[in-house]
């Protein structure tokens, strides 16, 4: 089995994009038709509420429909957010705990993964996490960053640098704030320094990915492709993850806890984001 696994590791990134693939395509295709069918009902229910018929008869407001979209992503993203933040200060309270589930599962999680490295899959989960550190984020970024100024959308090239900055500082801060120190970097399989919750790899990478995912599927390109993208953010944020369990430098609620302050963020900024252009849409819709 370990040989298996030692020659093959390459294909594990692979095997999980193509079955996340898979899954993205076929099952959410109807689900996907299915929300945009909800939104839509939900924009007209919010358009013929109160509210609507309150802002509709008010001078200089342009009706509550263009709006309702708005609405309805900012009510999902505070559902979102909410149970993030909260998975996050439970998180952040039982960790120090020894008798915690959290403290006793990071342990074991810690021995397990350090008697069950292969030589393979090491240098395999080595090249993927620099993808989530602060080099190869800025890497991602810039290049994207570029590509959406040179297709003409300053905008969104804002939004996704401001928004992976803006998770530097929150990390930072965050790792300041609660000071945990790591694993024992004796066994660790990679470098590493400073202070270890929430993991900055695992929330850089879902906030930068996630955000690529969201300008991904903003673009009217088929669903295959937008499954495919939605794939590979996936498989992305799940082996830089696991990675940094499996090389030893964090602990497995470093990573939930970087994921879950990931979402608030990502979703704050989204919000914020989806705001502004349509503030800007109701203006041009004026002139």
């Amino acid at each position: 089995m370990a040989q298996s696994l030692l020659a093959h590791a390459w294909a594990i990134p692979v095997i999980l994009f193509l079955t996340l693939w898979i899954l993205f395509y076929l099952p959410l295709a109807g689900i996907a038709s299915l929300a945009k069918g909800t939104a839509r009902t939900a924009s007209t229910w919010v358009a013929k509420s109160p509210l609507g018929r309150w802002g509709a008869a008010r001078r200089g407001w342009h009706g509550v429909r263009p709006w309702a979209p708005l609405i309805v992503i900012l009510l999902l993203g505070a559902i979102a957010a909410t149970a993030a933040a909260h998975l996050f200060v439970e998180l952040a309270q039982r960790f120090p705990v020894s008798t915690s589930r959290v403290y006793l599962a990071d342990r074991a999680a810690h021995e397990w993964f350090l008697g069950e490295r292969q030589s393979g899959i090491t240098s395999m989960l080595r090249f993927i996490t620099f993808f989530g550190g602060g080099t190869g984020i800025a890497l991602v970024v810039s290049v994207a960053t570029v590509l959406l100024v040179l297709y003409k959308e300053p905008a969104t090239a804002t939004y996704l640098a401001g928004t992976a900055f803006g998770g530097v500082l929150l990390n930072t801060g965050l790792k300041y704030l609660f000071a945990r120190t790591r694993p024992d970097l004796a066994s660790a399989a990679t470098a590493a320094h400073w202070y270890s919750f929430p993991s900055g790899h695992a929330m850089e990478s879902f906030i930068v990915y996630g955000a690529l995912a969201y300008i991904t599927l903003r673009q009217p390109w088929p669903w295959k492709l937008d499954s495919a993208v939605l794939a590979l953010v996936v498989t992305m944020v799940i082996l830089i993850g696991l990675s940094r369990v499996y090389l030893g430098v964090h602990w497995v609620s470093d990573i939930a806890g970087g994921w879950s302050a990931g979402i608030v963020w990502l979703v704050a900024a989204t919000v914020v984001f989806d705001l502004v252009l349509r503030r800007r849409r109701s203006r041009a819709a004026k002139q």
